[in-house]
């Protein structure tokens, strides 16, 4: 028999992850995913002449849970190394590893066709299916091997899965109906849901207007969109429970902030909500959203007024409890901004192509398990939850004041696993450990999903940074304020120095240490010194240094402490630290990437709505 190393990637993940308008569309889809590159990866575990290298033969695939919350996520790519005669039984293992991942992709649509609220929503099963069979993309490659070229074996796979990918075929859709309505999600199909958006289709069908209403609240839908099969599913599969609304994580820190006897008023008020099914449970993530076990998106006033909800009593009394002058002044209001965290490892197929044999490729796939399983946890830790943990791949939505703190210690947390892999499995001490770059996407709850997800592959690209002089092992944050405009910033995760800064003036921001004006007073000297930008020299060096001491002298640091504390030498010193932050911070950046640090530490400090001026 022949060794051969084989490789398998699933797909696609733009649609089956990146297209999406609810928090709802972006789980569900991490969740088919990994459902269906699990039923890969059981095939190639555990028969006969087949041994599974990634993800790590030491997870169970068999019982990562169909409707739960899995340890970790199974990633796109499955490799294994599979014994045969030839390669006609090679590919026979091949296609039943691929005939896996399309019969788990059949049970799931089946199950969500097959449910009650559904049968009379006339879904056409002809087009369901058609639609179903398209969704799936699976390319495989192969390299036969001996034990002393392994490694050799193993770069070339990956070069010749990548040529796969790019020689797809190109097969014609088999719903290609024309002039029909298109999904919203992404525009590729024609959609299945007209039943509750043509009221000329709902009225032969004899459903009543309320009747359509309710089932659209089932699948979630708003007047302006339609939605696909795949749609359907990401709206209905799994149970919803276990999926956190963004909305959900977003108000966290002010309900943390709720005395027990608020907290309990507030739980009172939205029962009513919950039962006419406006709002869904939250019982995901271990449990640990049970203090408030619903969605947040009535729990801002401006979201509120508009859920033509018909129930007057409970609208008005959940009003005037979010708008009571008590409750506003000693907690605020929520913030309605939160981040969606993007990260990947860097040199990951480097350290891969470093493996002289099979047990050092697993030893990098278990390594990477503990790390994806480590990662729910930490998420937690923050207030956040955990979408999709891949390996080195991570996605998770997280409160906006604890993104910097967590990506921190995310990267952490890798590079020390990663360097505790090659320390183990590597006699090399030449080697450096891979490092995780970390993408971090500020944007709006009630932003489209898809563009919260696009801003975080932006990020995450920012970082990687494959133009800079310094790329990858890097933190890139990119803000969305939904008046229009869009502010980024970079860090390497080892300059220490700005990164202090930057803690510092978050730290300063949320203990009125440093003037919310000073941000703008950097912007304006920026755009008066603009004619300075392509000038060097000592005389030039000195102006831009005066006009940051005028402004310094002129910003009224601590101005809501008393004189008394503000005279105080332990206040003193942290405005001189301050200060002495900015000057160094000044001379590394030009002006205007200081005063996006400055806007950015501002929003990374807020824990209420008046902390970032009261966007909504």
């Amino acid at each position: 028999m022949t060794d051969y190393l084989v490789a398998i990637s699933v797909g696609p993940v733009q649609s089956l992850i990146e297209a999406g308008r609810r928090s709802q569309d972006l789980w569900c889809g991490s969740w088919l995913l990994s459902q269906v590159a699990g039923a890969i990866a059981a095939e190639l575990d555990g028969k006969p002449h087949c041994w599974r290298i990634f993800p790590s033969p030491h997870l169970n695939v068999s019982e990562q849970a169909e409707d739960g919350e899995p340890e970790a996520n199974i990633a796109n790519v499955v490799r294994a190394v599979v014994s045969a005669n030839d390669e006609q039984a090679l590919k026979q293992q091949i296609a039943r590893a691929k005939q896996a991942a399309t019969s788990k992709l059949g049970s799931i649509f089946s199950d969500v066709l097959d449910r009650e609220n559904l049968r009379e929503v006339s879904i056409e099963p002809e087009y369901w299916a058609q639609q179903q069979n398209d969704i799936l993309e699976m390319f495989a490659a192969w390299m036969a091997f001996k034990p002393d070229d392994y490694q050799s074996a193993s770069q070339r796979l990956g070069e010749l899965l990548h040529a796969r990918k790019r020689t797809r075929d190109f097969l014609p859709m088999q719903d290609n109906r024309s002039g029909l309505h298109k999904s919203t999600l992404d525009g590729a199909n024609n959609a299945l849901t007209h039943a509750l958006t043509n009221k000329t289709v709902a009225k032969k069908l004899n459903l009543s207007p309320d009747e359509v209403e309710r089932k659209k609240r089932i699948l979630g839908l708003t007047d302006e969109e339609s939605l696909d099969a795949l749609g359907i599913v990401k709206r209905l599969a799994g149970k919803h429970e276990q999926f956190t609304p963004f909305s959900r994580v977003v108000v966290d820190p002010w309900l943390q902030s709720l005395s027990d006897d608020h907290l309990q008023r507030l739980n009172d008020l939205y029962k009513p909500f919950y039962e006419a099914k406006r709002v869904t449970a939250v019982k995901g993530n271990q449990g640990c959203y049970q203090k408030f076990p619903y969605d947040g998106e009535y729990l801002f006033a401006s979201r509120l007024e508009a859920s033509e909800f018909d129930d007057e009593n409970a609208c008005k009394a959940l009003r005037d409890f979010l708008t009571d002058k008590n409750v506003v002044g000693q907690y605020g209001e929520p913030v309605p901004y939160g981040v969606l965290l993007k990260a990947d490892g860097d040199r990951m197929g480097e350290l891969f192509a470093q493996a002289d044999n099979p047990t050092q490729s697993i030893n990098i796939s278990d390594a990477l398990h503990r790390f994806a399983s480590d990662v729910r946890a930490m998420m937690r830790e923050f207030g956040g939850h955990a979408i999709y943990t891949g390996g080195d791949d991570i996605l998770a939505f997280l409160p906006l004041h604890q993104a910097i703190p967590c990506a921190q210690k995310l990267a952490n947390h890798f590079t020390a696993a990663m360097d505790a892999v090659i320390q183990n499995s590597f006699n090399n001490p030449q080697m450096v450990a891979p490092t995780l770059s970390v993408g971090l996407a500020i944007g709006h709850f009630v932003q489209p999903m898809r563009q919260l997800r696009q801003r975080a592959i932006a990020a995450e690209k920012h970082a990687k940074g494959n133009d800079e002089q310094a790329p990858r092992n890097a933190l890139a944050v990119h803000l969305g304020i939904r008046s229009g405009h869009e502010i980024t910033w970079r860090c390497r995760w080892d300059d220490s120095t700005t990164l202090d800064a930057f803690s510092a003036f978050v730290e300063a921001f949320s203990q009125d240490l440093i003037p919310t004006r000073i941000m703008q007073d950097m912007r304006n000297m920026a755009h008066q010194l603009k004619w300075l930008e392509n000038e060097n020299g000592p005389d030039i060096n000195d102006i831009r240094r005066s006009e940051l001491e005028r402004m310094l002298v002129r910003a009224a640091f601590a101005h809501n402490h008393t004189t008394k504390e503000r005279e105080s030498g332990e206040m003193q010193g942290r405005i001189h630290t301050l200060k002495e932050h900015l000057r160094t911070q000044a001379s590394r950046y030009s002006l205007d990437e200081l005063a996006n640090q400055l806007i950015l530490a501002r929003w990374m400090s807020a824990k209420t709505a008046k902390d970032i001026g009261g966007e909504d």
